[in-house]
């Protein structure tokens, strides 16, 4: 088991990784940027969505405040 935690620690592995992570970054960079585009408007669309859902449900709590609300006194 010592073993295998020593080479976690070798800095020619990490630079090999970071070599590996940055050709693969920069080789599919267009396709990242896409990817990460889509999921940006894919956000803001859901963001948008729950937030006209939320007007929508409040819309609806004070119509139906106001049609109750003439007929019943308030609680303590």
């Amino acid at each position: 088991m010592a073993g295998t935690n020593s080479i976690w620690r070798h800095p020619l592995l990490w630079f090999t990784i970071g070599a590996a992570a940055g050709y693969y970054s920069y080789k599919y960079r267009k396709e990242i940027a896409a990817t990460v585009a889509k999921g940006a408007d894919l956000g803001r669309d859901f963001v948008l969505q729950q937030r006209e859902s939320l007007s929508d449900l409040l819309e609806e709590a004070q119509e139906a405040e106001e049609a109750a609300g003439g007929s019943e006194a308030p609680s303590r």
